[in-house]
């Protein structure tokens, strides 16, 4: 019954395996995750075999390792891959650098051209400044470097909050270089506030298109105007972590009503009385605790690499409350995990899967982020879960046997 269902997992549905190039990360993760969740074992030691699976066989594909694959098909090159030599990736990179005119950093630096490439080709990650970088120094198209930032560093999309990022935007759609942005970015320095608020409205309402240079700088004045910060209450981001928090204590607050009645006490619970200590409880349930009562710190479990050292804590709950972190994916689908998990408890595994699907690219998408990506171990990990029977036991367990495998250290 199990395997027949496999075709239907949404992912890269078309693609005759046997044909997958060793370059092609997603198609790679997908069909290595339909493999994994079609093992007998996967329904009676389903943490078991996604545990193993993680730690022992998922491919973490770095940063470098994207910068890499995109030199490869950007630049035709014809041999397989994996025999490429890193010194052919770096002298394509550093000769389109020198073409473009792009500076090897945007704050000064005394490393050669050639070693900072080499770092980046090596890199786990980098910072959201190299990617625009590489825009210029690559050429690429505002597409391009829209998926780096998004799927590749997991961060949200440009940000047309910020003067910057519209700048680096506009001259990536028109192809200019380097150079051209460097000189919008003096201009906005000592341009004019628009003074007419009217046209904020406009030009964020989203009919507005920047495709002109006259525009460009009518959405900077508006900008320079001042508006809201991202990381403010109205951040869309913010606004679905807030959505979604609010229906996880309600879960938790019937979690514990129930088991106050089943014990014949009296007390009341609200979503309200429901604290970040709460959910940390009751999502990072699978974390062991320290002797302060915090969770044991992330570098004692094995899988800190591939969960990006992000955990639902309760400093962090409360630090995204306060705007101290912005949103990241990792919260939306952390809590739209916890909820699926509870209110489709009893559901059809693949239904249960398929409407997490459905609801996280919607969430997603509204809040300017790319959309569910197999190949974030992170993401592949809540998708299999959800395929278990009990799908916040396994994701626990799983936390939990992570910390066991590497002795205490603490």
């Amino acid at each position: 019954m199990m395997k027949n269902r496999m075709q239907d997992l949404d992912f890269e549905q078309t693609v005759a395996f046997d044909s997958v190039k060793d370059f092609e990360f997603t198609r790679r993760a997908a069909q290595r995750f339909r493999q994994v969740v079609s093992l007998d074992g996967f329904e009676d030691e389903d943490a078991d075999v996604i545990f193993h699976y993680l730690y022992k066989e998922l491919e973490l594909v770095s940063f470098g390792d994207h910068l890499k694959r995109y030199i490869y098909e950007r630049a035709g090159i014809e041999e397989p891959f994996g025999e490429v030599p890193q010194e052919i990736y770096r002298d394509i990179a550093v000769d389109s650098f020198r073409e473009t005119y792009t500076p090897k950093s945007m704050n000064p630096t005394s490393t050669k051209l050639p070693a900072l490439v080499n770092n980046w080709l090596t890199q786990a990650s980098v910072k959201r400044e190299t990617i625009f970088l590489l825009g210029f120094g690559l050429r690429m198209s505002a597409e391009d470097v829209s998926d780096f930032l998004t799927r590749v560093l997991k961060e949200q999309d440009f940000d047309f909050h910020n003067p910057e990022e519209v700048i680096y935007w506009y001259c990536y759609s028109k192809q200019l270089p380097y150079s051209k942005a460097e000189e919008y970015k003096e201009n906005y320095k000592s341009m004019e506030p628009a003074a007419d608020k009217g046209k904020v409205a406009e030009v964020i309402s989203g009919d507005f298109t920047i495709d002109t240079e006259e525009k460009l700088l009518k959405y900077l004045a508006c900008l320079k105007a001042g508006w809201d910060d991202p990381m403010n209450e109205k951040s869309q981001a913010f606004q679905e972590f807030l959505r979604l928090l609010e229906h996880a204590k309600q879960i938790i607050a019937a979690m514990y009503q129930k088991d106050e009645e089943e014990k014949g006490r009296a007390k009341v619970w609200k979503p309200e009385n429901i604290t970040p200590s709460d959910l940390e409880k009751v999502i990072c349930n699978g974390i062991p605790i320290n002797k302060m009562g915090n969770l044991k710190k992330m570098s004692a479990s094995i899988l800190a690499k591939h969960f990006s050292q992000k955990r639902f804590s309760r400093q962090r709950i409360t630090n995204i409350l306060n705007h101290k972190f912005p949103v990241e994916r990792f919260d939306l689908l952390t809590l739209e995990f916890f909820i699926v998990s509870q209110e489709m408890e009893d559901d059809d595994p693949y239904d249960r899967y398929h409407h997490f699907i459905e609801e996280a690219q919607r969430i997603l998408k509204k809040c300017g982020m790319s959309e569910i990506y197999i190949v974030n171990p992170y993401e592949c990990f809540l998708l299999m879960c959800l395929l278990t029977d009990c799908p916040l036991a396994v994701f626990s367990e799983i936390w939990e046997m992570s910390y066991e495998e590497n002795g205490d250290e603490e």
